[in-house]
């Protein structure tokens, strides 16, 4: 018989597969792809010819505690749904408050960006510095947008609309005299529509945003909260910002 057949030598070679298995498991739960979702448009995600924010920035953030991710855009109530149910693993970029209705979802300590909600118009003699100054406007803003719904109260006229993309048409038709979105897909927009408008400083509201991860990923938010804060200090954060959101910036 030959020696390689031999039973003790068999049992040694099984072992040596089993073992070998046992080790490189632990390896390749760490280059699994974990799937985030965000509700966000460009320039926060990628477009032609323009890098995304939050694209760049989670895949650099998750390959520093060794995970690889996907990040899709869906409409924002299917992905904290899904996030919640855990058919994907996180939800890019959260208002803090978002833990309180989903109680299955795992707040990263540490903000992703400071959201500014502001206002446009084309017209030079409105000002706008906070809500109160809108009462004697018509005003626009996208369906279901929360914070605008809470805010945005006994004014001359509301339009809503299904999507940013209906506000500054509005504005220029001079249908409504102020319209209301966030900083980054305003900026985005004017630029691809070659408008020339800025946003109305201060914003009426800054608003940090968060990533969150369904509880069965708990043991890593610190983990992620501590390598996003390192991103921060080492200049590798400022470089991504830099790279997809400073060039729309006006101010």
């Amino acid at each position: 018989m030959p020696d390689t057949c031999h039973p003790n030598r068999l049992l040694a070679r099984w072992r040596g597969v089993l073992l070998s298995a046992l080790i490189s498991t632990p390896c390749l739960a760490q280059t699994e792809k974990l799937s985030l979702v965000t509700a966000t448009l460009p320039p926060m995600t990628a477009a032609a010819n323009q890098p995304g924010f939050l694209d760049l920035l989670a895949g650099a953030l998750f390959k520093r505690v060794g995970i690889e991710v996907k990040l899709t855009s869906v409409p924002a109530e299917r992905a904290l749904i899904n996030v919640s149910a855990g058919i994907d693993d996180g939800d890019m970029f959260r208002d803090a408050r978002v833990e309180q209705a989903y109680p299955s979802l795992l707040r990263v300590p540490e903000p992703v960006l400071a959201y500014d909600f502001v206002a446009y118009t084309s017209n030079p003699d409105i000002r706008i510095q906070d809500w109160a100054d809108l009462k004697p406007y018509t005003v626009a803003y996208p369906s279901g947008w929360k914070i605008y719904e809470s805010n945005v109260r006994d004014v001359k006229g509301v339009t809503l609309t299904p999507s940013i993309h209906g506000l500054f048409p509005l504005l220029g038709k001079g249908r409504v005299d102020v319209i209301l979105m966030d900083r980054w897909s305003g900026q985005w927009l004017i630029r691809q529509d070659g408008l020339v408008l800025k946003p109305m400083e201060p914003p009426l509201a800054r608003v940090d945003m968060f990533l969150f991860l369904n509880k069965k990923h708990a043991a890593l938010v610190p983990k992620l909260a501590q390598a996003l804060r390192d991103m921060k200090a080492d200049g590798s954060y400022k470089k991504i910002y830099d790279t997809t959101l400073k060039p729309l910036d006006p101010r």
